[in-house]
């Protein structure tokens, strides 16, 4: 279990100067936002030193290339992405942290290149040389730095196994151990530390953001599983979801009294957080906690629900929710330290589209121009998305799909919470399907002008449509 060599020249073709201003937007715009892998301040200093690993650094290279403002750096992004994966492929058999650190880096960008089986695959690598090399364990010869960076690996191996399994539709692979390292600490405080210095005493320690979200991810595994649950079952239990729902909804509500009013979502705490360069984190969080809740009340959007207990309220916090996202996407894209251009914000995006396009086909007239203005903002958000992630297109289909099923629903029973729904809502690496031929906003001649809303919810249809296929160059998607 060697490190990974380091070596003066990290690309064979590209040029030396394309290495610090690509690690700096790694850092600003991927760490601790869908995985915590380093500490910065050492890393830089290996960079300096010459110690860093080649394969990281290429790796860092290949994600972030496609963010720079230099054409002709975008342009060497395949590039360096092929790199990227040779220098791993080649020392794959080396088990140790900057090659699980790699494949972390790999899978995200092949998520991001619509390749979600090598996705799965390298973050099942991951995990494996995670488990292999035993980093949840305290080593005595590890200093403080060094044992935060393998908590936080652990951690991220264990949202990366719920999101990504979940992702592409497979069981999770990571089991739970009687004893689990602490979560991830204050990021400040572990920023500020330095190699060489001690781990931090209890009485000092205290979790951070990516702390609280290793708790939100624990619950998300315990909503994918009710909501598969109910996708798998030809009866529904009332009284049995209705509790499920209940304990989910109080274990949201104690973690978010837990964490205090400092973490709340609100313009002065986000304009803290980006004081401190934690701004970007911080709309991570906010992210997770308010899309899980979407997915917890989603059943409840089907009317035929609306007369089971809390029916109607539970629909109402969803749409509170999603809602919540859309303000979350839109405070990153107007506080410049707040950016959210991480590939899974594109699925999340597209969760709270999804409730914002249902409550404008089917809900009341005083929700229709609230709900299109924030479909309208969370289009904004996918429009940036897609410049940087070939698979924000398959995403923004996904919803086209999505549109059309619920257009369908007007004359058949098709928007139901199905298995095709916990397909849209979770695995979203996986091609979505249409329930049936594409409907092209039509419903029979005998519905137009009746009473039940026909000529109303068409009418609909075509406003939402139009802000869909607004999205320049969306046409090809069809």
């Amino acid at each position: 279990m060697r490190p990974t060599k380091a070596v003066s020249k990290v690309s064979q073709t590209g040029p030396d100067g394309d290495l610090l201003p690509l690690v700096s937007l790694y850092f600003r715009l991927i760490d601790q936002k869908p995985h915590s892998l380093f500490h910065e301040p050492s890393f830089r200093a290996s960079i300096a030193a010459g110690t860093a690993s080649r394969t990281v650094l290429i790796c860092m290279m290949a994600m972030c290339a496609r963010f720079s403002t230099q054409p002709d750096v975008r342009a060497r992004g395949p590039i360096y992405i092929a790199e990227a994966k040779a220098a791993l492929k080649s020392d794959i058999e080396n088990i140790c942290i900057e090659n699980l650190q790699a494949c972390i880096l790999v899978g995200n960008i092949c998520a991001g290149d619509c390749d979600s089986n090598a996705e799965s695959l390298y973050f099942a690598l991951a995990t494996r040389m995670a488990h292999i090399l035993k980093v949840w364990d305290v080593n005595d010869g590890d200093d403080g730095v060094t044992r935060e960076i393998k908590r936080r690996i652990w951690w991220t191996c264990f949202i990366i196994d719920t999101w990504g399994s979940g992702g592409i539709g497979l069981s999770r692979q990571f089991g739970w151990r009687p004893k689990m390292p602490n979560v991830p600490m204050d990021e400040a405080v572990f920023s500020a530390m330095r190699p060489g210095d001690p781990d931090i005493g209890s009485l000092e320690w205290k979790p951070g953001l990516w702390g609280h979200m290793v708790r939100l991810v624990e619950i998300y595994g315990q909503i994918q599983d009710f909501l598969r649950h109910l996708a798998e079952s030809d009866d529904w239990d009332e009284d049995a979801i209705s509790d499920t729902v209940r304990d989910l909804d109080t274990q949201m509500a104690d973690f978010e009294l837990n964490i205090g009013p400092d973490l709340a979502f609100s313009t002065h705490n986000l304009s803290r957080y980006v004081s401190h360069g934690l701004g970007s984190v911080f709309i991570a969080f906010h992210l997770g906690f308010h899309h899980y809740k979407t997915l917890l009340f989603y059943i409840y959007l089907d009317s035929r629900r609306s007369s089971v207990t809390n029916g109607k309220a539970y629909a109402r916090r969803c749409k509170h929710h999603a809602t919540t996202v859309c303000e979350v996407l839109k405070a990153s894209r107007d506080h410049p330290g707040a950016e959210a251009l991480y590939n899974i914000v594109g699925h999340v995006t597209i969760v709270s589209s999804s409730v914002l396009l249902h409550t404008y086909l089917f809900g009341e007239a005083d929700e229709l121009p609230h709900s299109r203005r924030c479909l309208e903002s969370n289009l904004e958000t996918l429009v940036q998305l897609r410049g940087y992630w070939a698979n924000i297109d398959l995403m923004i289909k996904r919803l086209v799909i999505f549109q059309n099923n619920c257009m369908r629903s007007l004359n058949e029973d098709t928007y139901r919470f199905d298995r095709w729904m916990v397909k849209f809502l979770i695995a979203h690496s996986l091609t979505l399907e249409d329930k049936g031929e594409q409907v092209r906003f039509s419903i029979p001649a005998y519905a137009v002008g009746r009473r039940d809303g026909g000529n109303t919810h068409l009418e609909r249809g075509r406003v939402t449509q139009g802000i869909i296929m607004g999205i320049q160059g969306l046409d090809g998607l069809e």
